[in-house]
């Protein structure tokens, strides 16, 4: 075999495997959990391991709560046929008043929305409805969206609740981290059930958030190249651009107040999104840092004040 076609061998080979790596790559972020600990699951767990298991200890302890609840579940088909659970857990006494929260990247009902759920059932005496997002727990699909398709899923939910307990009910919207960024998605066409939004750790957009965990682990020059890899990889397999995933427009015009919260040691998604999104709501607002908090601590390390800031800025509009 002569020295050209081995090189064009080498070649493909090479070509090969390096698509082969990308795609990976990008199923390992994107598709059906399979990977356990893909590359954005890790660095949003790149804190201490104390801190780690102090937070997995108190969502443990919420969920055993939880489970001593009468919580429905219910589903619901969104506009690609794709059957989604949600979760409602009615308050003590009866109100008016809805919690529908958004859980984070590769979580899901019990996760960051049971971190909030006996502040809001024992303390407010609100309603509280937790979903799985598409992909997510009990929820069907292939890609999750970064809040593209999770924010039009979350209209379904509200026009469920809307239909179910009346035109007059009031919603809060709540979300932490993917659901933050989901709620923020979802403030400039909110119905007027919606009365407010709690925004804790979203980001700016995927395209910013993904180029972040690049850098992040140390490949600063290739993070634009390889988001335009990833991205074009995804326009292929999910079918729509994370560069619509971004969150800044809809902030900009929100139809109703928003508290922002982030942790000021949030090396995931970088505090300074939340001043950039704080910046540019036009509507009524309120932030909120907590001082030590890594990615979604906020609730654990900030609990006293984060707790008094939602009351505080929940009593102005309800």
């Amino acid at each position: 075999m002569n020295r050209k076609i081995i090189g064009a061998v080498a070649a493909l080979a090479t070509a090969a495997l390096t698509a082969e790596f990308i795609i990976h790559g990008y199923l390992d972020v994107m598709y059906t959990e399979k990977i356990p600990m893909g590359l954005m699951k890790r660095h949003e767990n790149k804190k201490s391991d104390k801190s780690l298991r102090e937070i997995h200890k108190f969502n443990a302890v919420e969920n055993e709560w939880a489970k001593t609840k009468d919580i429905e579940k219910i589903d619901l088909k969104n506009d690609k046929d794709i059957t989604l659970k949600g979760y409602y857990l009615p308050a003590k006494e009866e109100t008016d008043v809805f919690v529908l929260f958004a859980h984070g990247y590769r979580s899901s009902h019990a996760g960051d929305p049971y971190n909030f759920i006996r502040f809001y059932h024992e303390e407010m005496n609100f309603n509280f409805f937790s979903v799985d997002h598409v992909t997510a727990g009990e929820s069907e699909g292939k890609y999750l969206g970064f809040d593209y398709f999770e924010s039009e899923d979350m209209f379904r939910w509200i026009d469920y609740l809307i239909e179910r307990f009346g035109e007059d009910i009031k919603i809060i919207l709540h979300g932490v981290s993917m659901g933050g960024a989901t709620v923020c998605k979802m403030a400039s066409r909110v119905p007027p059930q919606v009365k407010l939004i709690i925004s804790d750790c979203a980001y700016t957009s995927a395209k910013d958030e993904l180029i972040s965990v690049v850098n992040s682990a140390g490949i600063t020059n290739a993070a634009p190249l390889a988001f335009n890899l990833f991205n074009s990889i995804n326009k292929a397999f999910a079918k729509f651009d994370l560069k619509d995933t971004d969150v800044r427009e809809s902030v900009k015009n929100s139809k109703v107040p928003m508290l922002f919260v982030h942790g000021d040691a949030d090396d995931f998604v970088p505090t300074r999104m939340v001043f950039e999104l704080f910046d540019i709501c036009s509507n009524e607002k309120d932030i909120l840092i907590v001082k030590g908090a890594a990615h979604a601590e906020s609730i654990l390390i900030g609990m006293d004040e984060y707790k008094n800031k939602m009351k505080e800025f929940i009593s102005k509009y309800i």
